[in-house]
């Protein structure tokens, strides 16, 4: 049975804003988006890696300091995923955290930089 808390999570949001920022489909790299935390755990052993900041940087490349983040860029606070906008970094249900709050921060090579 899936997990109903599942349903709808920050990695699709991240899958989205990638979608939409560069055309390319990260479930290319990490495989389909996780619907239980056994498929979670999984994912993370086919990519090799123990951590959320593994599976973004599977993705993205290696982190870089939050202070380079542009708007549009990816964040990590704790295991949530979230989209750098500007001096704020907005996370799944609209939650807004200042950039200095956050843990890391990828680079989204985007279509219109």
């Amino acid at each position: 049975m899936i997990d109903p808390g599942w349903q709808d999570h920050c990695g699709d949001r991240w899958r989205a804003h990638v979608l939409a920022a560069t055309g390319a489909d990260i479930c290319d790299i990490v495989g389909p988006s996780p619907r239980r935390p056994r498929d979670w755990a999984a994912m993370m052993r086919r990519l090799g890696v123990r951590s959320m900041a593994g599976v973004i940087s599977a993705v993205h490349g290696a982190p870089i300091p939050y202070r380079q983040a542009k708007r549009g860029d990816i964040v990590l606070r704790g295991w949530a995923i979230g989209v750098c906008r500007g001096d704020s970094a907005e996370f799944f249900g609209g939650e807004m955290v200042p950039m200095k709050d956050v843990d890391a921060a990828w680079a989204v090579p985007s279509r219109n930089r």
